[in-house]
């Protein structure tokens, strides 16, 4: 099953077969984050006494879609607390992952509005179900938008 690496101020290079991984040990970043898309999992990563992301810190479940990047490792360029969607819905949490592939909340139907969740597609979390973006929840997505800074 094919993995994809998303990175925060640091460089790592994962071979999806073999599962080694080549991390600069000198980064202050805390966090490493990898989506999993045979079990529909983003797992957050800590360093351990080695300095190596090896230490599961927060397992959060998901939904990848078709145009989801199933290989590369990527940098945080931008986020928004609210952002337009494509099919005229709204991700709350919305972190860039490349292009117009995000972390964000299941959609929503109305900007700011929390009571328009589109519930239907919150109970497809595990599935693949999105378009592209890497689905959660709002506090996974809020998570991740607090957490983990551009770069």
């Amino acid at each position: 099953m094919q993995q994809n690496d998303i990175v925060e101020n640091n460089k790592i290079t994962e071979n999806t077969t073999s599962n080694n991984k080549v991390v600069d040990k000198n980064t202050t970043s805390p966090y490493y984050i990898k989506v999993n898309y045979a079990a529909q999992v983003v797992t957050i990563y800590t360093k351990d006494d080695n300095g190596d992301y090896s230490v599961p810190f927060k397992a959060m479940v998901c939904s990848t879609g078709v145009a989801t990047p199933t290989s590369g490792v990527y940098k945080i360029p931008a986020r928004w607390e609210w952002l337009h969607l494509q099919g005229d819905v709204w991700g709350h949490y919305s972190t860039q992952i490349k292009g117009n592939i995000l972390f964000h909340s299941v959609p929503y139907l109305r900007k700011g509005e929390l009571d328009s969740l589109e519930y239907w597609e919150y109970d497809k979390l595990g599935t693949y179900a999105s378009a592209g973006c890497v689905r959660l929840t709002v506090q996974d997505a809020k998570w991740i938008f607090d957490n983990c800074k551009n770069g």
